[in-house]
């Protein structure tokens, strides 16, 4: 390996690295600042604040009762109690019920906490593809940049020799209309850029005119022949956010239906009270009092429920595993065919086609060459070049997917 081979490749190492570390920083910024993000951390929080109080005795209860005799000869209250009652009562769930009261808010903080991942990482998902858009727009408006410096240089020859006899009327208007078409191209892809510029300070809670990197790159794209497809299927199972949730919901609900099939036992609540007789507190009581389920038709019902509630869970699970399996097959199939697309472009057709308008342009110089064969050439050329910014974004866009598929950096 040369010397200077070896410095294009530390160049190009370091620049990858350079735009991987600014992706990741914005993707920081908007885990921060994100709104949708702080209120699913906010409500994980108090899904992880329940837990403590899940399954935890009532508060006991007091009660106190006074006997008073009416007076003699009315009606009406005398003016002291004879006897006085009081008494303290505590329900207490037995058959394990708290137990698996906890589970349950155990289980519930969990997926409040995948699902706050889940949120994190569509939202990464989103900046990855409104960065890839704006360099998308960056790049279609510097090569549009060239290509109409190009006719500039054409309408200028052609009235040249238009002033100087040779020349055609129709080559001006030609030049000048491809170069208006261009000027108007370029409009639309600085609005793009724009566009794609409020889109990403959007989801980083940032004013929309928040400078973005004035020459952004894509990101470095790994060779997909090396990541096999199971490979990443089984990341995907263990890392993706949204199964981690459908799991965590399943083992709620599943716990939930097991608490269901506990309340067919009865609970308890004991207390303890005291009597009092003319000031004088001359008997004690010991209580103890027990819920009888007699309504069957409630707690099969109950029973149904948490039933169905499980097997939806399940079959949610098992939905959202095809449809990662697909999304990721698919994904993983056009990211290779995309690279391979990209490749042809860069290093055959965008050389080749810049070659035609250079070859073009020579001839019309030296009278060799119709402005036709410019305009032809110039076209080719902006077809790959459409093709090869389209490319490079959907590639990004592909990228990103399995990486919000596999819930992590690929």
């Amino acid at each position: 390996m040369t010397a200077a081979t070896a410095l294009l490749l530390t160049g190009a190492v370091a620049g990858a690295a350079e735009v991987d570390a600014e992706i990741s920083r914005l993707i920081e910024t908007a885990r921060r600042m994100n709104p949708e993000i702080q209120v699913m951390a906010l409500d994980a929080d108090a899904a992880a604040s329940r837990v403590g109080s899940a399954g935890a005795l009532d508060d006991p209860k007091f009660k106190t009762e006074l006997m008073i005799p009416r007076s003699t000869p009315g009606y009406l209250p005398g003016r002291r109690a004879e006897e006085e009652l009081y008494q303290i009562r505590q329900m207490i769930p037995l058959w394990g019920k708290r137990e698996l009261k906890r589970d349950i808010a155990e289980w519930d903080s969990r997926k409040a906490r995948a699902s706050q991942a889940e949120v994190e990482n569509q939202i990464g998902y989103r900046v990855k593809v409104a960065y890839a858009e704006y360099h998308a727009a960056h790049l279609a408006a510097d090569e549009t940049r060239g290509l109409l410096g190009t006719m500039s240089r054409l309408a200028e020859l052609a009235r040249v020799r238009y002033a100087q006899g040779p020349g055609k009327q129709q080559d001006i208007t030609g030049a000048s209309a491809e170069r208006g078409t261009l000027m108007a191209e370029l409009a639309r892809m600085e609005a793009d850029r724009r566009r794609a510029q409020v889109r990403l300070n959007g989801l980083l809670a940032r004013a929309p005119d928040t400078p973005l990197p004035s020459k952004p790159q894509p990101r470095a794209v790994p060779a997909i022949g090396t990541r096999s497809v199971e490979a990443l299927l089984d990341r995907a199972m263990l890392d993706y956010p949204a199964i981690r949730v459908q799991q965590a919901r399943i083992q709620s609900a599943d716990t939930s239906r097991r608490l269901v099939d506990r309340n067919w036992y009865p609970d308890v609540e004991l207390g303890v009270g005291a009597v009092r007789r003319d000031g004088r507190f001359e008997a004690y009581q010991a209580m103890i009092e027990l819920n009888i389920p007699l309504q069957v038709d409630r707690r099969r019902a109950e029973q149904r429920e948490a039933a169905a509630m499980t097997g939806s869970a399940r079959a949610k699970l098992d939905q959202l595993r095809l449809e990662v399996t697909t999304e990721l097959h698919e994904a993983h199939a056009m990211l290779g065919a995309l690279r391979e697309r990209k490749r042809i472009l860069r290093e055959v057709s965008l050389p080749q086609a810049r070659i035609g308008v250079e070859s073009a342009m020579r001839g019309y110089e030296l009278a060799r060459e119709e402005v036709s064969g410019v305009l032809l050439a110039q076209q080719t050329l902006r077809r790959a070049i459409v093709e090869f910014v389209n490319v490079t974004f959907e590639e990004q866009v592909r990228l990103a997917e399995i990486e919000r598929l596999i819930g992590g950096e690929l």
